[in-house]
């Protein structure tokens, strides 16, 4: 092999090489703007379960599947483990707020919708305790959404404390047997009037009935005084109820002032949408236009050329009759 054919070797190597780290590189950029495109889409889809991500709330009545449907989603597509950190997350302050609903007789958050009298379902400090623990580990406690978690496990703490006491003199009471007065009567539902009007309040009193109607036969003072007892109890706790109710009362304001704004941000987008897709298509339309005018150009550059050789053709046949 003489020096001439391995300098073309040589060169050949060096072009081939060049050549490979090029396409490599390419290759590469391809792949990594692929994979940023894939991390903002499911981005997106992450950002979809939420009805405002940066203060914390979800969308109302999504399930914990969507969240296993998203990361399942994101295993496939090989997604970053940022990704799946981030949905792990959401999916265990969703369920909080799940555990945390479950206390109640009816939702008390959900979406943007706060409950302005939220009633315990029964005394559970145990419960309580393991979610506000859980609270505390949230990624988002320090939101919105985590302070008002924090606002209503204090209620439900509350509640359970007083929903407890009253259990404990009812059982009192009933433990007295004959030796029950109307004075114990009296003083032991003094606990009683301060809870929710719900369904575990309605059981201790249930119990306390065959008492109270026993006192009131007994004597028609005592009557009265149960029938102004009954009163006072009701007015104790509509008085209970308003004093709570103002402070959610406050944050149902503050949320429905979030509302607004995320429809006006919500309208925003999609006007601005509906604008960049009138100039996509107004570029597709142009694009389409001058392409067509190209090749009609072209049509009459080619039947010109053609006219044209034609017409040498001829004059070179007349020239040489």
């Amino acid at each position: 092999m003489n020096k001439k054919t391995i300098g073309w070797v040589v060169l050949g190597l060096v072009v081939f090489g060049a050549v490979s780290f090029a396409s490599y590189h390419i290759y590469q950029d391809k792949v990594i703007q692929s994979e940023k495109e894939t991390k903002k889409v499911l981005n997106e889809r992450l950002a979809d379960l939420y009805e405002d991500q940066k203060s914390g709330y979800f969308k109302a009545d999504i399930s914990s599947e969507a969240f296993d449907d998203l990361a399942t989603e994101v295993k496939n597509q090989r997604g970053e483990s940022q990704t799946l950190e981030d949905i792990d997350h959401a999916k265990k302050n969703f369920e909080l707020q799940e555990d945390l609903n479950q206390l109640f007789e009816s939702d008390v958050l959900n979406g943007l919708d706060l409950s302005a009298h939220p009633i315990l379902k029964e005394p559970d400090q145990d419960k309580i305790k393991a979610l506000k623990d859980q609270l505390s580990e949230s990624s988002a406690k320090d939101k919105d959404w985590g302070q008002d978690i924090s606002m209503l496990l204090r209620i439900a703490e509350t509640q359970s404390k007083d929903f407890t006491s009253a259990e404990t003199d009812v059982s009192d009471l009933l433990n007295k047997g004959d030796g029950l007065t109307l004075s114990d009567y009296l003083t032991g539902v003094k606990t009683l009037a301060v809870l929710p009007d719900g369904k575990y309040k309605q059981q201790l009193l249930d119990k306390l009935d065959p008492v109270k109607n026993q006192l009131a036969s007994e004597n028609n003072s005592f009557a009265t005084q149960i029938q102004q007892s009954d009163a006072s109890m009701a007015e104790a706790e509509k008085n209970y109820q308003e004093r709570q109710a103002k402070a959610l009362a406050e944050r149902n304001k503050e949320l429905t002032e979030l509302k607004k704004v995320l429809a006006e941000k919500q309208e925003t987008y999609d006007s601005y949408k509906d604008i960049l897709d009138s100039i996509e298509d107004s570029k597709k339309d142009e694009s389409s236009r001058k392409k067509a005018e190209s090749e009609s150009r072209s049509r009459g550059s080619d039947s010109s050329s053609s006219s044209s050789s034609s017409s040498s053709s001829e004059d070179h046949h007349e020239e040489d009759e």
